[in-house]
């Protein structure tokens, strides 16, 4: 998928460079969890085009497998990284962001359970790079009004999944996200921010809040 989009107009760039009103057409790549396999299929793509990416940990589960408690029944397991191979991640130019401790629904979590899921994480993801993140990806992209007011102070930025452009006016709290799912036709590259695309994510959008509430 990078290499596509190297061969295309469209920039990619860290989150604090996205974020900024002079910068189009740009993109920044982020990744969930800590799974194994950004190490062993993402780590050498990104080392060998030199490009900015931000991982997502769930730092309880380090060296471990996904199993953290909300994780549905039947759910495939993964093997997790350990701090070594998250190090080599570091070392290519990815940046260790915030998704949490347990993976929980922040939800269902009073206050002071939110801010030690968050705490906890920072302090963790500090020790080991000497950075507290500044970015948070809301666990499975669930969130509402309380929960956005608790975490979003604590970030520059908190990401959500849904699919919807990043447009100006958006919350930097909720800011929305696409799954590299709709993009694995490489056409969809050279169209990336044509009108069409984003009527086609908001029609997306909107099929995936319907479901959610049948």
């Amino acid at each position: 998928m990078i290499t596509e989009i190297l061969d295309s107009d469209v920039k990619i760039c860290t989150l604090d460079q996205l974020l900024s009103p002079t910068i189009d057409n740009a993109l920044a790549i982020t990744f969930d969890d800590g799974m194994r396999s950004v190490y062993s299929n993402a780590l050498p793509v990104l080392k060998d085009t030199n490009i900015p990416s931000h991982l997502y940990l769930t730092t309880g589960h380090v060296g471990g497998k996904n199993n953290w408690p909300t994780q549905p029944a039947g759910a495939p397991a993964f093997e997790m990284m350990n701090w070594e191979e998250i190090e080599a991640c570091v070392e290519a130019g990815m940046q260790i962001e915030n998704h949490t401790v347990s993976h929980p629904n922040l939800c269902q979590l009073d206050q002071k359970q939110i801010e030690d899921e968050c705490e906890t994480a920072d302090l963790s993801i500090e020790k080991q790079f000497g950075r507290r993140p500044r970015h948070f990806a809301y666990p499975y992209g669930l969130y509402d009004a309380r929960v956005a007011g608790i975490v979003g102070q604590k970030y520059q930025t908190c990401v959500t999944t849904a699919l919807l452009p990043l447009g100006r006016k958006l919350r930097a709290a909720e800011l929305p996200r696409l799954d590299s799912y709709y993009l694995q036709n490489r056409r969809n590259y050279r169209r990336f921010f044509s009108p069409t695309a984003n009527s086609y994510l908001l029609l997306r959008h909107g099929l995936r809040v319907f479901r959610s509430m049948i």
